[in-house]
């Protein structure tokens, strides 16, 4: 029996599809709500630095990701995710906010990240959104 191959493109499929792709570039995704100060994380097996929690506040999140950041870079990393911060940026119309910074991983080793949020939004809220995508070097 053949099997209709549009069948195989439901929307489950397509999003398993689109997540192994996404995880092999960017093992570390953090989705964020600004306005409510939460974020949820998802992670693949081989991201280096996962000593945040899976869920909690924004502003926590971005304190115990300054903890991993090199101290040559500390400064940028949190000046440049703080929530104040990404709002003032959402507000003058920035589709997105990134930066390259030295990040220890869980093994001791120091590493160049690459941390992109992009601004996103819901048809069902007026909240900031953020969709973060983590890479190592």
């Amino acid at each position: 029996m053949e099997t209709n191959r549009k069948e195989l493109l439901t929307d489950d499929h397509l999003n398993s599809l689109l997540n192994q792709a996404v995880f092999k570039k960017y093992p570390l995704l953090i989705l964020g709500n600004l306005t409510q100060n939460t974020y949820y994380m998802l992670t693949s097996e081989n991201f280096t630095s996962t000593k945040c929690s899976v869920a909690g506040t924004f502003d926590e999140l971005i304190e115990s990701g300054c903890s991993t950041i090199h101290d040559m870079d500390k400064d940028l990393f949190k000046k440049t995710f703080s929530r104040e911060n990404l709002l003032k940026e959402h507000e003058k119309g920035a589709d997105k906010v990134e930066i390259r910074v030295i990040q220890e991983g869980d093994d001791g080793q120091l590493r160049r990240v690459e941390i992109t949020d992009f601004f996103v939004e819901d048809k069902e809220s007026d909240d900031v959104l953020v969709v973060s995508f983590n890479r190592n070097m």
